[in-house]
């Protein structure tokens, strides 16, 4: 039913399409070009100059949130662990004596201590500098061990506020904990600095390149509805063969998760810290921890994908090779595919058309998105790993399909798709799109 609301729409408002390609040659790839046609070089089409990245507003935006929170996360953690610590460092050595030693019922270090300081007696309950210091119930065991009632020893006294005293200056290595903010906040610091000169050298390269009339074919839907006032035009793009890019980006996957499972878990652990402060302290939060758990489970989940993606990385990589970019629907193009990488590790092969319909509607004050596979076939399927790594397979368009369309709410994409089944490890799985011509667009 969507098909025939398309193709309604076709008829009733003529469009124009404009074709992106963009060329990515390379040695091994040049080699099948000349298979094709004789040649490894064809001539590009612009559809228009891309607009820079700018001044990289983005990204001081989005790398400001790291260091702000970074910020924020480092006072407030480094007030409670390292601050105390660094001032009982300058604090007076003062002779005292311990009073009170025991753990009670409840786990509860219960610890007193007298000493005379310039004349007067003070009374102090405090152990170190880390109010907030995490002890097991074995650990305050040692410290009143260590600490028994009449034992004359020593406490650190603040000559400024002698009522405030510690009978250990001992460095905790929970003060570690300061780093995590911390480094959260220089990553944020690093990306505003970085983020604009690369964007600008990126943005140059995008621009030279254009300059040097490349053609892009990195879009699953390389056809776009431009215009309802126009006829429908073959584009005068040059016949010949012409490499596929990708729609997957393994390397941009990984970045991205990873940046996201940091920015997560950098949140995140300074309330796990806290729940963790408590039950080490003998409290029981659990609606603090029911509460946390998810959000823990989520951070976790982020590292896990990002271990996956960057595994993925590693995966051999096709690279497809076909005689026309531009497919009228009932014709049939040659297809080569070769696997940069080993490709050993894969079990399985195969290669698919697939025709998706894409559909935005609205019901009510809510927005839904469907997608239907409406036709798929199955072009190769390889066990042998020697067939695997280069071949070639014809293309056939079926004629009663729909072809490539763009619309606000409707789109028909068409793609090649290539898997590869590898045991224990990630799998490979590569889309690349192509375009499919009314069959009035035929020469």
């Amino acid at each position: 039913m969507s098909c025939l609301l398309i193709t309604m729409q076709f008829n009733r408002w003529k469009h124009t399409i404009m074709f992106l390609k963009y060329a990515t040659p390379t040695v091994r790839m040049s080699d099948f070009m000349v298979e094709f046609n004789g040649t490894s070089s064809s001539k590009a089409l612009s559809h228009s100059k891309a607009t820079p990245f700018g001044c990289g507003c983005f990204f001081v935006f989005f790398f400001g949130i790291f260091f702000l929170i970074g910020t924020l996360g480092t006072i407030l953690v480094g007030s409670d662990l390292v601050l105390p610590y660094l001032q009982a460092l300058s604090w007076t050595e003062n002779p005292c004596t311990i009073t009170q030693s025991q753990v009670d019922p409840n786990g509860h270090l219960n610890l007193e201590y007298e000493y005379t300081y310039l004349g007067k007696q003070y009374t102090q309950t405090q152990y170190d500098a880390y109010e907030s210091t995490i002890k097991s119930r074995d650990e305050r065991q040692e410290i009143v061990n260590e600490n028994p009632v009449g034992k004359k020893t020593v406490c650190y006294v603040n000559s400024d506020e002698p009522q405030e005293a510690i009978l250990s200056r001992q460095f905790n290595p929970i003060s570690l904990f300061a780093l995590i903010p911390m480094l959260f906040a220089a990553v944020g610091l690093i990306g505003m600095i970085a983020g604009p000169i690369l964007t600008r050298r990126f943005s140059n390269k995008i621009v030279e390149a254009q300059e040097n009339a490349a053609f892009q074919t990195s879009s699953p839907l390389v056809a776009s509805v431009l215009s309802q006032t126009r006829d429908w035009q073959e584009p005068g793009v040059t016949s010949g063969p012409q490499e596929l890019k990708s729609d997957d980006h393994p390397k941009r996957n990984f970045i991205i998760c990873l940046i996201f499972s940091m920015f997560w878990c950098g949140i995140v652990s300074i309330f796990v810290f806290d729940t963790v402060s408590q039950w080490r302290q003998g409290e029981q939060p659990w609606m603090q921890t029911l509460f946390m758990t998810p959000f823990v489970l989520i951070g976790l989940g982020g590292l896990g994908g990002s271990v996956y993606l960057f595994l993925k990385i590693f995966n051999p990589v096709p690279k497809l090779v076909v005689s026309e970019r531009a497919i009228p629907l009932g014709e049939t193009i040659r297809m080569k595919w070769i696997f940069d990488g080993q490709v050993s590790s894969i079990r399985k092969m195969t290669i698919h058309l697939v025709g998706t319909e894409w559909i935005q509607y609205r019901r009510g004050t809510s927005t839904y998105t469907d997608t239907d596979d409406f036709y798929t076939e199955v072009l190769v399927e390889i066990t042998d790993p020697m067939q695997m790594e280069m071949g070639e397979v014809k293309v056939t368009i079926p004629a009663e399909t729909m072809h490539s369309f763009h619309a606000v709410s409707n789109r028909i994409q068409w793609k090649l798709q290539i898997k590869g089944d590898i045991a224990r490890w990630p799998d490979v799985d590569q889309s690349f799109g192509i375009t499919v011509l009314p069959k009035s667009l035929h020469r």
